[in-house]
């Protein structure tokens, strides 16, 4: 299963969903096609990536927004997709994010960062996924609430790190920083063999 067709059945049990950043518009088209979903939003901050989406879902039951983030959407929906992006930027538009809703995360980096930024804004981590797609995908299933998550589990996953399937990323990000401390020296040494310890425990 690739990454599109796996964000597209995280939408299952849910009715009306909202693609941030929607760029082709092919995750709620398989999200349609596939019956996980009645309904979509398609959202884009620039014209371009939306007319793709238009395009991709004419004759679609879809809605479209030029907005940035959450900014221009007046539609209800039940469950919001954000991925591929930066922590920082998911953290910005997860902040005008309702805390009644679902949502589904997924950065391209450091995912220990938005973690962190998830949980300082007021929303619990319910799920996480990962899976490979020619390279490993992190995915956050949130919604409102309170958690406390120890250094671990801001680099684990709270959740994931119960799953066998997340054995072989924890392996390959082990490995990655092993290979970085033979070409490290000075602070970011210490650093690189606290992250190498926590990953190769498993």
């Amino acid at each position: 299963m690739n990454r599109i067709e796996f964000i597209a059945s995280l939408t299952k049990g849910f009715d009306k969903v909202i693609d941030i950043g929607s760029d082709h518009g092919l995750v709620l088209k398989k999200a349609i096609d596939q019956n996980f979903i009645k309904e979509g939003i398609a959202t884009d901050l620039n014209i371009g990536p939306l007319n793709h989406a238009k395009k991709t879902l004419t004759g679609y039951p879809v809605e479209f927004y030029l907005s940035d983030g959450l900014e221009s959407i007046i539609s209800d929906y039940d469950l919001g997709i954000i991925t591929g992006m930066g922590p920082n930027l998911i953290g910005d538009i997860m902040k005008k994010a309702s805390k009644d809703k679902t949502y589904i995360l997924g950065a391209n980096e450091k995912i220990e960062v938005l973690r962190q930024i998830i949980c300082d804004l007021g929303f619990m981590i319910i799920d996480e996924y990962v899976i490979y797609d020619d390279f490993y995908y992190v995915f956050l299933k949130v919604t409102g609430g309170q958690m406390h998550l120890t250094e671990s589990d801001l680099y684990l996953g709270p959740i994931l790190k119960n799953k066998v399937e997340a054995i072989p990323y924890y392996a390959h990000k082990a490995t990655y920083y092993e290979n970085l401390l033979t070409k490290t020296k000075g602070k970011r040494l210490e650093e690189l063999g606290k992250l190498y310890t926590i990953y190769k425990r498993f």
